[in-house]
């Protein structure tokens, strides 16, 4: 319940600044990845992903709010022989951060991370950290923006039920190179330090242009963690092709 609590107050938080500048212009941006690998041959496999994400940002407030799930599929052979569909990996995550802007470059921040990787050997890891980050770069070519932060991690185990209770370091970085006017790279990388386990995730994805609004993409994301319960791997990687819109 204590995590569930947490998650919501902070949820909740970046809403109470709307207010103050509902008269802006263009306040809101966001894009939502669709990738879809249907694999055949040795093995039958099928995997779906969704990727999305909002950002508001005002003049003293940035809000920026992410959802992601993924379902893999494939065909394994049972006990008498026969071919079967199961479920080899099935993940959901959700986070909301909160920047207030002070001076050129600089802000403050308040981020909340839930994930539900019923394949992780937790029954969800949740995080609540707060601290300092800085645009270091922002041109029409490169933007590069980096936040250090400590705060509270809870993941519980599935197999023994225990709930691990943490303090940890969290260290981001976001990068974003438009290449041409059809084509950009941008690296999404972030890394919890903390007494019981370290977890880093990173997300590389190349972006060009089809239409308008909507792109084509391929992406590489790993989520490595030091110490997992027995059983499960340390790292999970996933190669994504598929199309992205943006608004």
């Amino acid at each position: 319940m204590k995590h569930k609590l947490t998650l919501l107050a902070l949820a909740i938080a970046p809403f109470t600044v709307l207010a103050e500048e509902a008269d802006a212009d263009k306040l809101w941006s966001g894009e939502a990845n669709l990738s879809y690998i249907d694999s055949s041959g040795n093995t039958e496999s099928t995997n779906l992903a969704f990727r999305s994400g909002a950002t508001r940002d005002g003049e003293t407030w940035r809000n920026i709010y992410k959802l992601e799930a993924s379902n893999e599929t494939a065909e394994q052979e049972d006990a008498n022989g026969n071919e079967k569909e199961v479920r080899t990996a099935e993940k959901y995550f959700a986070s909301a951060k909160a920047e207030y802007k002070f001076g050129a470059s600089s802000y403050l921040f308040g981020l909340l991370e839930y994930t539900d990787d019923r394949f992780s050997g937790y029954e969800y890891e949740a995080s609540a950290t707060f601290g300092y980050g800085q645009d270091i770069l922002k041109n029409k070519v490169h933007e590069l923006s980096a936040d250090a932060g400590i705060g509270y991690r809870e993941s519980k185990e599935i197999e023994t039920g225990d709930v691990l209770e943490e303090a940890v370091l969290r260290l981001g970085a976001l990068y974003l190179w438009r290449i041409n006017e059809n084509t950009t790279f941008d690296e999404d990388f972030s890394t919890e330090i903390g007494e019981e386990k370290t977890v880093t995730k990173s997300y590389t994805r190349l972006k060009v242009k089809i239409n308008g609004s909507l792109n084509g993409f391929v992406a590489y994301e790993i989520k490595h963690t030091d110490e997992v319960p027995e059983g499960s791997k340390n790292s999970d990687r996933k190669f994504m092709v598929g199309v992205n819109y943006t608004f």
